[in-house]
């Protein structure tokens, strides 16, 4: 008798180990999301365009509470990847036959001046503090407004990257859901 109590004694030992172990574990599991959570970038794509004055402008910014670390971007028209071209940006390869032909536009018409375009790249290893921005693209002028207007539906920018926990998300402009995306890894940049 004294050995069959013995026995529900240990069992009911081992149970409540075994709950205080689950316990545990479901804690450190709720603090570790509670953390991650004060860490967490959020990437974002600011476009803003004024047909009154001819302006666009395209940005990535982390409206998160944690620094965001670019691992990879890729830029695409139709589909297909843009490379970094004659200029190392590839914001700027994308758009660079609309400014081309803005400008020449511009001279025909003889009126210098009218086009005002800045570009700025994002690279791997970026990283875009909370609460931060990247400009992209700030164009000014009527014509290449207009031409910018129309190579929009035809551009895509997908940007893949991390916390510093290293949990990775990945956000495409022309993605028809509006949060980013949990991925494993980011792709390796091309």
């Amino acid at each position: 008798m004294k050995a069959h109590l013995e026995s529900i004694m240990a069992v009911c030992a081992l149970l409540v180990a075994t709950i205080a172990a689950a316990a545990a574990a479901y804690q450190t599991y709720v603090i570790n999301e509670q953390f991650s959570a004060t860490v967490w970038p959020y990437v974002s794509f600011d476009t803003t365009s004024d047909t009154a004055n001819g302006s666009f402008s395209l940005a990535v910014r982390n409206v998160g509470l944690g620094p965001a670390i670019v691992r990879s971007n890729t830029i695409t028209l139709d589909g297909t990847p843009v490379g970094p071209g004659t200029t190392g940006n590839p914001v700027y390869t994308a758009f660079e036959g609309a400014i081309r032909d803005s400008q020449v536009a511009e001279q025909k018409r003889h009126k210098h001046g009218q086009i005002h375009m800045s570009t700025s790249s994002l690279s791997t290893g970026d990283v875009i503090p909370a609460g931060s921005s990247i400009v992209l693209l700030q164009a000014q002028g009527p014509d290449l407004f207009s031409r910018i207007t129309a190579l929009r539906p035809h551009f895509d920018l997908s940007v893949c990257y991390c916390s510093v926990l290293g949990r990775c998300w990945m956000r495409r402009f022309k993605d028809p859901v509006p949060e980013p995306r949990d991925v494993r890894s980011c792709p390796l940049p091309k």
